[in-house]
């Protein structure tokens, strides 16, 4: 390359310094401070993937700034364009430039990940039936074993007995074997994995037995650490889903993926990258080594499992919603970049379909409904997805409601993620509104449960009509909060906070546009719901069951799903919260090979329903989108 070239190609490029982790990027001129930060561990919020409509990727610009593009003066209000707020995804870097990414007193925000399980039947295994995946036998070879010649791998297999006479091992085994029965004086613990040696430890080792779950969701991953002798669970943690990046929701990630050619990859190896990071802090809390874990087991909905696995699942995009594969699978994970035992297998669960993945077939493994002959239970996940099972033992219907990510309070205008400072819970008495604040700390928004509560109360007061719409001040009923509703380009809005007394110094509203986003995402579920009572010949008086999965099933308080019509009036009393269903029914499968059996007889016995082709489901969808008028309070 020429003096002149080289020199024009250094002008090209531009420095982006990023705070607070002054990470310094050499990037090329005219490129998005999101391109800029796209392969970089800075997590940027976005709903949208970087497409420029949700307004949530904000940072501010440290150095001289440019003025603002259309759609940051849409976007964001005038005290952040004064202050050098602009969004990552529409801002270019045409000089060098300082941006700060953090959040004043972010350093004390927790997030709110939903990790505990309830057992609504006996699903925890006894200590009688636990027969996990990966087995350790302690294994005492009499000195005069190989006196004929037999080899290693034969006088194990004599001594373990005539169950493993086809016993084999791989090389990475048997390249070490020899030596390690001789630092073991031919008395160890063999570890077996179904018909497979896959190494020889200290006998010492034999009561030390350990297992990983890993519950993939599209918002965040959890991860948890069990003995796989008594079948406790050793220890939890979680983290905020690294993809949410490229979009909050799944149909935002597929599109990525379409639209860069290694994005597959690229989303592979922020999963990869989460799940090593939980197993790292896991490990170090037990005061165990990667060397321990010899067996995990994830389940997530069909794209993240596919993501798991490093397969594009660009096929569920469009009809006919297509997936590489619905079987359960066994890989090792050290081929999949998992930081464990060299010879530790991974399990991911069977899904159904292209909407209907492992994370469901865990929720229904863990109900119990496959063994329920009698009573109809319907069951409802409610996370960045809305799947859902109705039927018991005899027959069991499911379906993928698109409800969208405005139960999680994704595209919400004061929306956010279960963190410090959200709003989970919302009451009334004494004239006025009570706020359950996460962090109990001053409020800066509206999480999933927070919303479903507002809008349910609301309508309880008539503040909100049947049809969705935020009454006038002056047609209100209820004096006492009519100060609260207020005319804003033209539509009323409801003030939950004003600036002064909120957490971000900005008023946070509920918006006439937020409740028809809540609207469209309940009346897209109740739909799924009709649909499937429909499939059965039922009515809502013959749902004996309602049990409720994911971050928001766990949260939201049940009389308000029935109040705003998320879910039918039944009776609240027979509403119950399943908490982590998914890696409940995860873990069932790692403690016991019968459940890792039943979860594929589940698969293949579940019937799916696809909702895109029939014409019933968009007619209860339009009309579920009005709530409904009868006052469950």
């Amino acid at each position: 390359m020429s003096t002149k070239e080289t020199k024009k190609k250094k002008t090209r490029q531009v420095w982006l310094n990023v705070l607070p982790d002054n990470l310094w990027l050499k990037v090329d001129k005219g490129v998005s401070i999101w391109e800029a930060l796209e392969y970089t561990d800075i997590d940027i919020t976005s709903d949208c993937g970087g497409m420029g409509t949700c307004g949530k990727c904000k940072v501010k610009i440290i150095s001289a700034v440019d003025p603002p593009s259309a759609e940051e003066e849409d976007l964001l209000d005038q005290d952040e364009l004064e202050q050098g707020i602009r969004l990552a995804c529409r801002t270019k870097i045409n000089h060098d430039m300082v941006i700060y990414t953090g959040e004043e007193g972010e350093e004390g925000d927790f997030l709110k990940i939903l990790t505990t399980s309830h057992v609504i039947t006996d699903m925890y295994i006894p200590l009688s039936q636990i027969d996990p995946l990966v087995d350790k036998k302690l294994v005492i070879l009499p000195s005069d074993i190989q006196k004929d010649g037999l080899s290693d791998l034969d006088a194990i297999k004599q001594v373990l007995g005539p169950k493993y006479r086809d016993l084999r091992a791989p090389l990475t085994c048997l390249r070490k074997l020899t030596d390690r029965l001789k630092e073991t004086a031919f008395q160890g613990t063999a570890i077996l994995h179904e018909q497979w040696l896959v190494d020889w430890q200290n006998e010492s080792k034999a009561d030390c037995g350990y297992g990983l779950v890993f519950d993939l969701g599209t918002s965040t991953v959890v991860g948890k650490l069990f003995s796989l002798n008594d079948g406790n669970e050793v220890g939890v943690t979680s983290c905020l889903n690294s993809q949410s990046r490229h979009g909050a929701d799944v149909i935002s990630r597929l599109q990525y993926i379409k639209d860069h050619s290694r994005g597959v990859a690229r989303m592979h190896q922020l999963l990869v990258s989460d799940l090593n990071l939980l197993t790292e802090h896991l490990l170090k809390t037990a005061g165990l080594t990667k060397d321990d874990i010899f067996v995990a087991v994830a389940a997530g909905n069909t794209t993240m499992q596919h993501f798991l696995l490093n397969l594009s699942p660009i096929g569920i995009a469009e009809a006919p919603f297509s997936p590489v594969l619905t079987d359960g699978l066994i890989e090792k994970a050290a081929d999949l970049g998992l930081k464990m035992h060299e010879a530790a297998m991974l399990y991911t669960m069977p899904m159904k379909s292209g909407y209907i993945g492992g994370d469901l077939l865990s929720v229904a493994l863990a109900s119990g409904v496959a063994e329920q002959q009698d009573e109809i239970i319907l069951g409802l996940d409610l996370g960045t997805n809305g799947e859902l099972f109705l039927g018991n033992g005899k027959k069991l219907l499911t379906c993928s409601a698109a409800a969208g990510p405005a139960l999680e309070g994704a595209k919400i205008s004061s929306g956010m993620i279960a963190k410090a400072g959200a709003i989970e819970g919302v009451s009334y008495g004494s004239h006025r509104l009570k706020y359950k604040v996460i962090g109990n700390i001053k409020p800066r928004g509206l999480c999933g449960s927070g919303l479903v509560d507002l809008i349910a109360i609301l309508l309880h007061l008539g503040v909100i009509d049947d049809e969705g719409l935020i009454v006038p001040p002056d047609k209100q009923t209820v004096k006492k909060l009519t100060s609260k509703v207020v005319k804003r380009n033209g539509v009323y809005d409801f003030l939950i906070v004003s600036a002064k007394d909120s957490g971000s110094g900005k008023a946070v509203y509920l918006t006439q546009k937020d409740v028809r986003a809540l609207q469209l995402a309940k009346a897209a579920i109740a739909a799924g719901v009709e649909t499937l009572m429909d499939e059965l010949a039922i009515g809502v008086s013959d749902i004996d069951h309602v049990y409720l999965a994911g971050a928001l099933g766990n949260y939201v308080d049940p009389l308000s799903t029935v109040r705003i019509g998320l879910i039918p009036q039944v009776d609240p009393k027979i509403i119950k919260s399943l908490g982590n269903a998914a890696s409940q029914g995860a873990a069932m499968v790692l403690l016991a090979k019968k459940y890792w059996r039943k979860a594929d007889q589940l698969a293949h016995f579940i019937q799916h329903v696809e909702l895109s082709s029939r014409r019933d489901f968009n007619e209860h969808f339009i009309g579920h989108m009005y709530f409904p008028k009868q006052n469950a309070w």
